[in-house]
């Protein structure tokens, strides 16, 4: 039931996934005058041990620290683990760290060495989205192990009423052996009776937690016209967010509440749709809304087909989720004569995307620089793409929505999707929830209304590398086709590519 699904979902902390099946968080840029790329690879249960990677570029370091803080948290955060170099990888360290609640939390990297000290905030989602099993041959052993003192308490029991009080060397009559036969009997039935109570209690625990692992949001998509515009409309209707502000519902079901949306690179919501099954078409559109349920956008022109919808919105206490939905476009479908934002594009292939180069619509180039022969799940990479004109220079890029850049990359059944930035897959926005912290603040309280007053659209940009070079770090999660999809802004005009992807499984 819905009602206990979302209800489930916020028993975690009100979390969620600010991507879907690519659940590590990156960051690349600088800790202080460090250049530093961290990877955060999240435990899948909670609490459990996140694996933090740091690189860092250049000699001279010291020491690199990590430490982790969830958002609403109101006492000082833990010490810092140190990390230690990584064996045979000049430059990377690892550092387990423990994240003991799930939801908004972050990791601040600490870097520190001859050129100075520095650090970095990355904010991270962690989230229950697995049940670990328990090993066959594990339990089989357990099992034996848990007989044997199961019988050897009964016996004990037996002995001390059948012998226990007797003399040395004297031996048991009848009635004794009688006593004994029922103190073991009895011992037997508490016994079981304990093991029942204790196997329904865990049973109860595992169903506790498997109902309370992360679920999305649950929202619908559709295409909505009202015979001058064609629009996009993405409802999000689980009941734990639209009774966000009924108190007495949230007390009746136990729920928490969802904090307010909060603008991320000045948009409400980034919204992606991507045709299936071929992938050959994309839109990158920028709905707006009225009540933070129902997210309308103008449809630019889009050949027919059903796609996935996506919708990436960021809360006040800086986590992130992405909302999915499907819709089917139908054949004569007419784009709207204006766009919501004036950021919204789209994109259409004339044939599956194939190579390492791909022509822009305004006949400049984007090469993808493989760094590697070859992709691998988990492995960490960096997606590398040069722009051209026609002649070869370097492309004049501009600011596109704050970044120099944004990627999507999906894999082609839709299981894996996630939006990146050069900076890495955090958002601006919850970044800034971070650091705008101080201390008492409440999620609606005083960061709240700063949050309000300046959104991630007034907030210092990142430079644009002049040789028209972007690059996004990422590791693949899963073996599979991917389909990436970039884009960038030259003359006024917002221009995408799209290359494919073979990423190969690890070896074992």
């Amino acid at each position: 039931m819905r009602l206990a699904r979302a209800a489930g979902a916020v028993a975690l902390g009100v979390v969620c996934s600010g991507h879907i099946g690519s659940p590590d968080a990156w960051y690349e840029g600088s800790a202080g005058p460090y250049h530093v790329v961290v990877q955060v690879a999240t435990p899948g249960v909670v609490p459990g041990v996140a694996k933090v990677y740091t690189r860092v570029t250049g000699d001279g370091v010291r020491q690199v620290t990590v430490q982790a803080n969830r958002f609403d948290a109101l006492a000082s955060a833990p010490p810092p683990e140190t990390a230690k170099p990584v064996e045979g990888d000049p430059g990377l360290y690892l550092a387990p760290l423990w994240i003991m609640s799930g939801g908004s939390n972050s990791v601040t990297v600490n870097v520190a060495g001859t050129l100075g000290s520095g650090s970095a905030v990355i904010p991270v989602v962690v989230v229950a989205d697995r049940r670990l099993d328990m090993n066959p041959l594990l339990g089989v052993g357990l099992s034996a192990v848990g007989m044997f003192l199961f019988i050897g308490l009964v016996t004990i029991i037996g002995a001390a009423v059948r012998e226990g009080v007797l003399p040395p060397g004297a031996v048991p009559d009848d009635g004794r052996r009688r006593k004994a036969r029922f103190a073991m009997a009895g011992g037997a039935a508490v016994l079981a009776l304990a093991l029942f109570g204790g196997s329904r209690w865990w049973q109860s625990e595992d169903t506790r937690f498997a109902r309370n692992m992360y679920k999305p949001l649950k929202a619908t998509a559709a295409i909505a016209s009202d015979g001058h515009a064609t629009a996009l409309r993405l409802v999000i209707t689980d009941s734990i967010w639209m009774m966000r502000n009924d108190t007495a519902w949230l007390r009746h079901h136990n729920a928490s509440r969802w904090t307010p949306l909060i603008p991320d690179h000045g948009k409400i919501m980034h919204a992606f749709m991507v045709r299936e099954p071929d992938m050959l078409a994309f839109a990158h559109l920028h709905p707006i809304t009225y009540d933070s349920v129902t997210f309308t956008s103008n449809l630019p022109p889009l050949p027919a087909g059903r796609y996935r919808v996506y919708g990436d919105i960021v809360h006040e206490s800086g986590f992130t989720q992405t909302l999915s939905s499907v819709v089917e476009l139908p054949e004569g479908t007419s784009g709207a004569a204006r766009l919501t934002d004036s950021d919204d594009a789209t994109f259409a292939a004339g044939g599956p995307p194939a190579g390492d180069k791909a022509v822009l619509a305004d006949g400049s180039i984007m090469t993808f620089q493989r760094n590697r022969a070859r992709f691998v799940e988990g492995a960490g990479t960096s997606l590398r793409f040069a722009l051209t004109s026609g002649d070869g220079r370097p492309l004049a890029l501009e600011h596109y929505i704050g970044m120099s850049g944004h990627a999507v990359v999906s894999r082609d059944d839709g299981s894996v999707f996630v939006h990146l930035h050069p900076s890495g897959t955090f958002s601006m926005a919850s970044q800034m929830a971070f650091t705008m912290r101080e201390p008492g603040d409440s999620i609606a309280g005083k960061l709240g209304r700063r949050m309000n007053e300046m959104d991630s659209a007034h907030v210092a940009l990142p430079p644009i590398p002049a040789d028209g070079v972007i690059s996004f770090p990422y590791a693949f999660p899963k073996p599979g086709r991917y389909y990436v999809w970039v884009q960038v802004k030259h003359a006024g005009r917002v221009l995408t590519g799209v290359f494919p992807a073979e990423v190969e499984a690890r070896e074992q």
